[in-house]
């Protein structure tokens, strides 16, 4: 069982990033709804597992279905998934 895993999921629309799903370390999930025009979803993770361990943080994708060049485009302009919960 780990210490703490706490994670944000971020929406890459033609907006820029926006902030989706949360889990807190004793919290439950807080859900919003997915912006229909969102091309990429990733979810950025901060997981300790021990005391003495250093925390394992990184993002993953977990959707995608924008077309790869507007993928690409949107990456140029708002940069890639913010690195925070």
């Amino acid at each position: 069982m780990s210490l703490s895993n706490e994670w944000t999921e971020w929406h890459l629309t033609p907006r820029g990033w926006e902030r989706g799903d949360e889990k807190t370390d004793f919290g439950p999930v807080q859900t919003k709804p997915n912006p229909p025009d969102r091309v990429q979803t990733y979810r950025y993770r901060e997981k300790l597992t021990h005391h003495y361990a250093s925390s394992d943080r990184g993002a993953s994708c977990i959707w995608a279905g924008g077309e790869p060049g507007e993928i690409s485009r949107l990456v140029g302009i708002y940069g890639s998934c913010p690195q925070e919960l």
